[in-house]
């Protein structure tokens, strides 16, 4: 992997780190369908936006240390490919050495 993706992906895993804390906070007031608001997982470190999830929705996003959710129009070719697609948001796989940074940097293993 190059440097410039390493950093890419080493980016999107702090926004999963902070993913999780949201879900830990959120989870005691989580009762069926409620949306909590979950930051968008991508590589730019200056992206602010918020997407809409309920834990049931993020659970299924964390089963897999290698998926990740985006906004519409985050996902980056070169190191991920786009899974599932809804009007709020993206699930992206990463794939080739950011899925292997992805696995060593999930906080859940």
């Amino acid at each position: 992997m190059d440097p410039r993706e390493r950093r890419l992906a080493e980016n999107e895993t702090i926004f999963r780190s902070v993913n999780e804390r949201i879900e830990q906070l959120a989870s005691p007031q989580a009762h069926d369908g409620h949306v909590f608001e979950f930051l968008c997982e991508c590589s730019n470190l200056d992206c602010t936006l918020r997407l809409p999830l309920t834990i049931a929705e993020y659970e299924e996003i964390r089963a897999t240390p290698t998926v990740f959710v985006v906004a519409p129009g985050h996902d980056l070719p070169e190191i991920e490919e786009i899974i599932r697609r809804t009007p709020t948001h993206q699930i992206v796989k990463k794939h080739g050495e950011a899925a292997e940074l992805a696995a060593v940097r999930d906080p859940r293993s």
